[in-house]
C-alpha cells in the first residue's frame, strides 16, 4: 500500500494519481526548462547585438540575469515537486517507474535540468552583467578624464 493520499474516496471525478502527476510535473519541468533556455538564448544575443554600446549591453544583461533568476526559480521548483513525486513512487517496488529506475545504468542524471542549467544560466548572465557595467564605468571615467 502506498505511503501518499490518493483520491480513491472521490468516484464522481475522474481519478488523478501520482503517476499522473508525475507525468504532468515533468511536462511542466521540460516546457520551464525549455522557456528558460529560449530567454537566455534571447539575452545572450541581444548583449552580443549591443556590444557597440556599453551601456546598452550592461541593462539587457541585467535584464537578463533578472528575468533568468526568476525563470531558474520557477524550474527548481517544478524539479523539487518531480523529486518528491519519484521518491513516493520508487518506495512502491511494483510501480513501472521503480522497475525502470532499477533496471537503468549509471546514475540519474535528471537534476542537471532543475539545477546545474539553470544555475549556469543565471549566473552567466549576472557575471557578464558585472563585467559590462565595469567596463561601461571605466570607459565613462576615461572620457571624462580620470
Amino acid at each position: 500500500m502506498p505511503e501518499y493520499p490518493d483520491n480513491n474516496a472521490d468516484k464522481a471525478s475522474p481519478r488523478w494519481d501520482m503517476s499522473q502527476e508525475r507525468a504532468f510535473v515533468e511536462n511542466l519541468l521540460g516546457q520551464r526548462f525549455n522557456f528558460l533556455l529560449v530567454f537566455y538564448s534571447i539575452f545572450v544575443a541581444g548583449a552580443v547585438q549591443a556590444r557597440e554600446s556599453h551601456l546598452l549591453q550592461a541593462i539587457v544583461l541585467s535584464l537578463g540575469a533578472i528575468v533568468s533568476f526568476c525563470l531558474m526559480l520557477a524550474v527548481r521548483r517544478a524539479q523539487e515537486k518531480l523529486d518528491v513525486i519519484l521518491l513516493l513512487l520508487f518506495s512502491d517496488p511494483t510501480h513501472p517507474a521503480t522497475i525502470a529506475n532499477n533496471r537503468a545504468t549509471g546514475k540519474s542524471r535528471r537534476k542537471m535540468v532543475g539545477y546545474v542549467v539553470p544555475t549556469i544560466c543565471c549566473m552567466s548572465l549576472a557575471v557578464w552583467a558585472i563585467i559590462a557595467w565595469i567596463i561601461y564605468f571605466i570607459v565613462k571615467l576615461h572620457l571624462c578624464g580620470y
